[in-house]
């Protein structure tokens, strides 16, 4: 079973998503992100064996119960590559949520660092495809929109998906800080 986590901030980006949602459509993009709620990943999505599935959400669960709601600044929107995202400035909290993550992860489950957890770019996803004209065409589109200058964390998502494929994700539990 895949495991995804992040920060819920749909309600608070609402603007942005229903601009973004008409230029995915206008562009005609290939893969949605849309399936889940805007949301600040935590750490890389992974797979677990389904004989352990319930311990490691159980134990991620116990983690943020310790968690209070806390506020992280916006940088804005940006293009890196294939992504159109809005990042997130730097955060002491976040850094250390997703740090302790995976190495609770690792220490009790063995689940391996992937390669953007080494340098992970907290971000909220808009666009996301290998058609660079796609991207760019996307980005000059919703470059002006206005974002928060910050945003209020209070609750965190847990999803599930049997293929780990975009878009096959669901959330499963919605846990307020």
């Amino acid at each position: 079973m895949y495991i995804w986590t992040g920060i819920d901030v749909d309600s608070q980006l609402g603007n942005i998503k229903s601009a973004a949602k008409q230029i995915e459509s206008d562009i005609g993009f290939a893969n949605s992100n849309f399936t889940l709620p805007f949301h600040i990943s935590l750490k890389m999505s992974f797979c677990v064996d389904n004989s352990i599935y319930a311990d490691v959400i159980n134990t991620i669960l116990d983690y943020y119960k310790q968690i209070k709601p806390f506020d992280i600044e916006v940088a804005g929107i940006e293009k890196e590559e294939t992504i159109v995202w809005i990042r997130m400035k730097e955060s002491p909290t976040v850094n250390l949520i997703h740090d302790d993550l995976n190495r609770i992860l690792l220490e009790k489950y063995n689940v391996p660092l992937h390669e953007y957890d080494m340098d992970y770019k907290f971000h909220t996803t808009l666009f996301m495809d290998s058609d660079t004209t796609k991207t760019d065409r996307a980005y000059n589109k919703i470059k002006s929109e206005k974002v928060p200058t910050s945003l209020r964390v209070e609750k965190i998502l847990i999803g599930t998906s049997e293929t780990g494929a975009l878009g096959s994700y669901k959330v499963t539990h919605n846990i307020t800080l």
